[in-house]
């Protein structure tokens, strides 16, 4: 199977890297690249031919996962909808829906673009909040990418295969891994069509021994680690016997990972969520309704991103204009980027001790020119992109390719 390539980039402006050229870039900034895509591309992953495993990473944002055939991202939001429901418009390649006995559901783009702002009842917390585990919308979009990640390549099947799941949390919250497993585990069934193609229907059972679950910014350690393979390269015995820190900054939080000379430290690994991506789409919703008067939340944000501009209305004359809020958009992210680096400078002895920083993320990509600016001049010390081994794949999967290679490793 194969669904047009849309690549997770983010903020190519960054790119110029002359702060004289900041605010001319800014203007030139294109907001779709904030905007989370679909994609399921196929492509051959070493795994013993009697397993089937999957990495999944659950993101707030989105859905990421490889499995034997393919990679896969979706964005991590559903709606339900009335069950064979007319399609009005021909379906696009990356369409998603979902339907089991309960009912049937758009997910990703399709949801989004379903979204009536004046009709929602989920809360932003529902969507995005921590403890969403047991929410209907996350049953389906973990099921969603489970049935992605068993889709058949053309020359790889899960059929009769033993499935394993490896996925992740962030570290503080690594204490809500029984209620991540419930989701999981036990028996599946529901149908999955994507774009134009027939419904494929899913049945199988997920033991819950076969579920593993890991901090995530490991996944981006183990992923900077190893090999096109899976195996891991000279350089990890550098990292594993050196201070480093793993940044992942994501959409609903920052985390940051302290591993000192090959120990995994307690204190100093931190999960921020003031620093994220949805801080950054907060901001800006807030500044969108500052300057114009126009309420936005960050659900019709993702829509807006498409454009890069909001509809401003003068009622009293009947007037529409488009206003472009990309400069606003791009400021709202450098600063939430400093204030990161600033956080971390307090609190890790402005890295006076440390080697490497290992960086992990869409958001990092989004943010790379300038946080790596910071540490330019310090001799001896390295910031390395957690997709360094496996450029192919944006740093969007560098977790997951982390999860995915350490379930193959322990199944080898």
């Amino acid at each position: 199977m194969y669904v047009r390539i849309q690549f997770y980039s983010h903020l190519q402006y960054y790119k110029r890297k002359q702060k004289k050229h900041f605010r001319r870039t800014i203007m030139s900034m294109n907001t779709k690249d904030y905007k989370t895509k679909t994609m399921v591309v196929e492509r051959d992953f070493p795994c013993r031919d009697n397993y089937w495993a999957v990495g999944l990473d659950i993101g707030y944002s989105a859905v990421k996962g490889i499995s034997p055939a393919h990679y896969f991202c979706f964005p991590a939001y559903a709606k339900k909808i009335p069950e064979n429901r007319p399609l009005l418009k021909e379906a696009a390649d990356t369409d998603i829906r979902y339907r089991d006995n309960e009912g049937e559901w758009v997910v990703g783009n399709l949801a989004y673009e379903e979204m009536d702002a004046s009709k929602m009842t989920e809360s932003e917390e529902e969507v995005f909040g921590r403890k969403r585990y047991y929410s209907p919308m996350f049953k389906v979009i973990v099921r969603t990418g489970l049935g992605i990640a068993l889709m058949e390549g053309k020359e790889k099947s899960s059929d009769g295969k033993k499935l394993y799941v490896q996925t992740g949390l962030p570290p503080k919250f690594m204490r809500d891994s029984e209620d991540l497993k419930e989701v999981f585990k036990g028996i599946h069934m529901f149908e999955l069509k994507i774009g134009t193609a027939p419904w494929q229907t899913f049945t199988f059972s997920l033991d819950e021994q076969n579920i593993s679950i890991m901090p995530q910014p490991l996944g981006a350690l183990l992923s900077a680690s190893t090999d096109i393979n899976g195996y891991q390269l000279p350089i990890a015995k550098k990292f594993w016997s050196s201070n480093l820190l793993v940044f992942d900054p994501g959409f609903g939080t920052t985390d940051i990972y302290n591993v000192l000379h090959g120990n995994v430290s307690e204190r100093g690994t931190e999960t921020f969520s003031e620093y994220s991506m949805r801080e950054v789409f907060s901001r800006t919703c807030d500044q969108i309704e500052n300057k114009y008067h126009e309420e936005r939340n960050i659900f019709e944000l993702q829509n807006l991103l498409e454009s890069g501009e909001v509809r401003v209305k003068d009622k009293k004359k009947m007037v529409f204009k488009n206003c472009n809020f990309s400069e606003i958009l791009a400021v709202c992210s450098k600063d939430v980027c400093n204030e990161v680096i600033e956080k971390m400078k307090s609190i890790y002895d402005y890295f006076s001790s440390y080697d490497y920083i290992i960086a992990t993320g869409g958001t990092y990509d989004a943010w790379a020119t300038d946080f790596n600016a910071v540490f330019a001049n310090m001799e001896g010390f390295s910031v390395i992109p957690a997709n360094v081994n496996d450029p192919t794949l944006t740093n969007v999967f560098s977790n997951v390719r982390g999860y995915y290679f350490s379930l193959v490793n322990r199944l080898r």
